[in-house]
């Protein structure tokens, strides 16, 4: 499962790096709480943009690489505004399969936070995030992109469901008997004759990173996390 998982990200990033673009002043992007609009461009590389709450984030791009930012230090920020990231933490601008976003990755390559491109206002965008959450996970796992706020609402043991049901929906045999005693009660899956075959979307693969991550987070700090029911033996 890694090693496939390994090798299916670094084709996913070799691919999005020759289709990644340009982060223009005036670009809102929604991060699922709120929402990021750019208002100015320093030097053709800083990239400045704020929240109507005053909430800062600055990028700085990175000489060489198309699409490819890092976060820096704000004007007034002390601290990272990416829950759990760090200051040199790279950031790519995503537009592929007509998806606009910022994928913030951890030091691994993983996407761990997503800013979607957007024209609506933040009232809109706040409706659109109520619309998600009430949704059926189910529905939404292998077609909509997802930010992480939405998924502090999830409990982690829903979480690896979520994460391994965008990997079923495409067939993947899995090794641990839960998951395989819950997938093929599904009427929809059907196993795959090698995983290796199993290729995922830039929205799949970018929820699959998501997810994980989530999951990751130490034990309480996930928003759902129950106190003593938090078990990350598996992770599949």
């Amino acid at each position: 499962m890694k090693k496939l998982m390994t090798i299916v990200l670094m084709l996913f990033c070799v691919t999005l790096g020759t289709q990644a673009q340009t982060i223009k002043k005036g670009d809102k992007f929604w991060d699922g709480s709120g929402l990021y609009t750019v208002q100015e461009i320093r030097m053709g590389t800083i990239v400045y943009m704020t929240t109507p709450q005053d909430n800062e984030m600055t990028l700085e791009k990175v000489a060489g690489k198309n699409g490819e930012y890092k976060i820096i230090p704000s004007r007034q920020a002390e601290e990272c505004p990416i829950r759990f990231a760090q200051f040199g933490w790279r950031v790519q601008y995503i537009r592929q399969d007509g998806m606009n976003f910022l994928a913030v990755r951890k030091p691994s390559g993983e996407t761990m936070w997503t800013m979607v491109l957007t024209p609506d206002n933040e009232d809109n965008c706040y409706g659109q995030q109520q619309t998600l959450e009430k949704a059926n996970w189910e529905d939404v796992v292998n077609n909509t992109l997802l930010n992480t706020p939405y998924l502090w609402n999830i409990p982690r043991e829903q979480l690896r469901l979520m994460r391994n049901e965008i990997l079923a929906r495409h067939g993947y045999v899995f090794q641990s008997k839960d998951l395989r005693d819950y997938f093929s009660k599904k009427w929809w899956y059907k196993p795959a004759a090698n995983n290796s075959a199993v290729k995922l979307n830039v929205i799949e693969q970018t929820n699959v990173e998501l997810i994980k991550s989530e999951e990751a987070v130490e034990p309480g700090l996930h928003p759902a996390d129950v106190a003593g029911d938090v078990d990350q033996s598996d992770f599949e």
